[in-house]
């Protein structure tokens, strides 16, 4: 869990690591450290990046100093002065984005976004239909893939899936490109899933910035989850690329574009920006050496008008701000309008699949998912009256004294997995709801490998509900329960030199130092509240604001407030300072943080994706 104090330490556990911390508060970091797992692991993560860069054999990098400068003089952004970081192409970068921000904050992104209309609600509705009666499907697709650093034009790929409701699925993914390079492996990826037992094969490599320069040996690595719980989100099952269900349904808004044909089939083509097209985009890369995307890069996808298979779908080059720079930093050579991803559906069916098909090895590093599945569920497990619609598919209890239920219908599932424990450790971003039955529940939205949740705690009992239903009917199985939920305790840390504790959303505009940003992305509102005390910070407020459906980013956008810090405090981070209206602000690049100082009260905006011209966008709208 990453609280409020673990945000606010982080940057002193990065000076810590530099040996720019005073003796005091290195003292406070490493008592932190002792009891915060999380953030021992961000530790480790700073230790492997720097490490990583020290092996990094040095590059040419154009000198761009002279361009650079004269936009900066012309444009008159305010550049900080900051230790000298190691990829100098980076600093560049961030540059760029800032003078270009300046020119461009009138047309930034999310500010006119478009309301879903009736026809993209109907296809919402269309598309969870069809995932919930959707028995068995088999395809092959064509992948081509644009900008990846191996010295080639293009990557060209094939594909072929097969799935049998609910839980047997296989992925087969060949890369058929000619490297000029032999030390570039062959991306193939392997991965078979039953309902007791996963596996996945994928290259076996180092990052690809010191690919060519790695002593690992090349091959492949292999990995098997055996006593699988069901729907398992540690051994996920790529499914939108056969029905786009958390796709299009989670979507906070999307384009319809135009009915047209598409594989020789009557299609649909809608748009979404990368960051809500993640699982689709994703779903035949899961594992491999692959290249990124900006979150705002465009998403046109083919959908078939009977079935709502996507036929395909295309990832083009966008010309969002700070997007040049961003494919900089990443070392992409992207031209604007470029399709960098183009995936074509080359066949499809709904028949009978061969049971061998879905026959799962076990090879290579095994774990056991600890998961003794019985018949029926014992009379003690607390069921819900609502499954919307799902049927009983799998039951049983792990090693550590939970129950696990499940229910399901074709793609769409429902799990329930109950305990007897003290109040659960939850994110503070976790959404406090009141239930119909009046007892309260903790929301979380979908995340790059978990579906939507529900967490209940009734003091002797804890009830973990996780589902790809919608969050509406999520919430209505969580109220159908014979338990009234317990409202968890304001105070989540409480030590003498640290204190954080929950908010009422609603209450946070009445702290005399807090505002509330007047723009946000499509589909975003604020989910929850935290205020945190400390020694090192004194005392502030976060604002957490987040989609309702998905979150594939983690934690959404985080607004911070503190009348305590009355200056930016010097970090060892890769900055950028410039004007926000007349006020100075700064830019942490690693952190995908915007942060300034307004009238004696410090505040930060925070983003998903370090997407900085969202950033700058919500930040103008708390002037």
């Amino acid at each position: 869990m990453k609280t409020d104090l673990c945000a606010t330490l982080r940057p002193d556990i990065s000076a810590r690591l530099d040996g720019e911390l005073d003796g005091g508060s290195s003292l406070i970091v490493a008592e932190h450290l002792e009891t915060c797992a999380s953030c021992r692991a961000y530790e480790r993560e700073l230790m492997r990046l720097r490490s990583a860069l020290r092996v990094q054999s040095a590059e040419s990098v154009p000198d761009l100093s002279g361009s650079i400068m004269s936009r900066v003089r012309t444009e008159k952004p305010r550049v900080a002065r900051r230790r000298e970081w190691r990829a100098g192409a980076r600093i560049a970068a961030v540059a760029a984005v800032v003078a270009a921000l300046t020119v461009l904050a009138a047309s930034l992104p999310f500010s006119e976004r478009q309301p879903q209309s009736a026809s993209a609600a109907e296809i919402i509705a269309e598309v969870r239909t069809a995932a919930q009666e959707l028995s068995t499907y088999s395809a092959s697709f064509s992948i081509v893939e644009r900008g990846f650093p191996a010295q080639v034009d293009e990557r060209r790929f094939s594909a072929e899936v097969f799935f049998d409701a609910p839980e047997r699925f296989r992925l087969k993914v060949r890369d058929l490109t000619s490297y000029p390079d032999p030390r570039w492996p062959a991306n193939d990826v392997d991965l078979i899933a039953g309902s007791h037992r996963w596996w996945i094969e994928q290259p076996h490599t180092c990052p690809v910035e010191v690919l060519l320069e790695c002593s690992v040996p090349q091959g492949t690595s292999e990995r098997t989850v055996v006593a699988r719980q069901p729907f398992d989100g540690t051994s996920t099952l790529p499914t939108d690329i056969i029905v786009p269900l958390e796709t299009m349904a989670s979507s906070g808004s999307f384009e319809v574009l135009s009915r047209g044909r598409a594989a020789g089939r009557p299609a649909i083509q809608v748009r979404m920006p990368f960051n809500e097209a993640l699982p689709l985009v994703t779903a035949l890369q899961p594992a491999g050496l692959w290249r990124s995307f900006h979150p705002l890069d465009p998403v046109d996808i083919w959908l078939d008008e009977q079935t709502w298979f996507p036929l395909r779908f295309e990832v083009r080059v966008g010309a969002s701000p700070g997007r040049a720079s961003w494919a900089r930093t990443e070392r992409y050579d992207d031209r604007p309008g470029t399709t960098i991803l183009e995936v074509r559906a080359r066949r499809f069916e709904r028949g009978p699949i061969e049971r061998r098909i879905f026959s799962v090895p076990m090879d290579g590093t095994i774990r056991s998912g600890e998961f003794d599945e019985v018949n029926e569920p014992a009379r003690h497990w607390l069921q819900p009256g609502y499954t919307a619609g799902l049927e009983p598919h799998r039951f049983g209890h792990t090693n550590d004294d939970r129950w696990v239920m499940s229910w399901s219908s074709g793609m769409t599932w429902l799990k329930v997995t109950g305990t007897k424990s003290k109040d659960p450790v939850l994110p503070a971003s976790a959404e406090e709801i009141r239930l119909d039955n009046g007892g309260w529940a903790y929301y979380q939205p979908a995340s790059e490998t978990l579906k939507r949740r529900v967490e209940i705690n009734a003091g002797d009992r804890h009830l973990y509900l996780e589902s790809n239903l919608s969050r509406s009917e999520l919430l209505a199985v969580a109220s159908s329960l014979d338990m009234s939920g317990k409202r968890l305790p304001r105070a989540v840390v409480s030590k003498r030199r640290s204190i954080v504790r929950r908010l009422d959303v609603d209450s946070v505009a009445r702290i005399g130092f807090v505002k509330e940003p007047v723009k946000l992305p499509g589909g975003y509102r604020p989910s929850a509240a935290v205020l945190s005390k400390s020694r090192t910070s004194g005392v502030s407020v976060t604002v957490y604001y987040r989609g309702l459906e998905a979150e594939y980013d983690g934690d959404g956008i985080r607004v911070s407030h503190s009348a305590s810090i009355k200056s930016l405090v010097p970090t060892s981070e890769t900055t950028q300072l410039y004007d926000l209206d007349g006020v100075e602000a700064r830019w942490l690049l690693n952190r995908g943080q915007l942060e300034w100082v307004d009238d004696g009260v410090y505040r930060s905006v925070t983003v998903p994706s370090g997407d900085l011209a969202t950033a700058y966008m919500i930040a103008r709208s708390l002037r």
